[in-house]
């Protein structure tokens, strides 16, 4: 039995870093395993907070994508008004020109050049005579 310990002695002595590792080991798993339940505690609020976030984000964009939605339903009803507006206002301008020429053909019925000369004036138009004098 002697002979037993004294093999064992010089069986420790010679690798002595592996034992020492391995209580260092044993050491840290008992030190550490009473703080595991506050470790899943920590990662439990911190996904908690992470939901939370993400669901703030979430809704803010959601009254983001509605408020953009409504700036463009308010933004597509001017732009048809507007282009009802200018239709209406171009018909009512092409009526006015219209009766502007027949009344300018009434007055000059009988002087095409005279007819010619003041549409050309009224309407920006160049007028070039026939050459018969």
């Amino acid at each position: 039995m002697i002979n037993y310990l004294k093999k064992a002695k010089d069986f420790v002595v010679k690798y002595w870093k592996m034992f020492a590792a391995a209580a260092y080991g044993i050491g840290l798993w008992i030190y550490f395993k009473g703080k595991v339940g506050n470790i899943k505690e920590v990662i439990r609020v911190k996904e908690d907070s992470h939901k939370k976030q993400v669901d703030t984000l979430q809704k803010a964009h959601k009254e983001e994508i509605a408020l953009r939605d409504e700036a463009l339903a308010e933004y597509n009803a001017v732009i048809e008004a507007i282009r009802a507006d200018y239709k209406e206002k171009k018909m009512r301008l092409s009526k006015k020109r219209k009766e502007e020429v027949a009344r300018i053909v009434e007055e000059n019925k009988g002087n095409p050049s005279g007819l010619a000369k003041e549409l050309s004036e009224k309407f920006d138009v160049t007028y070039v005579g026939s050459g018969e004098a």
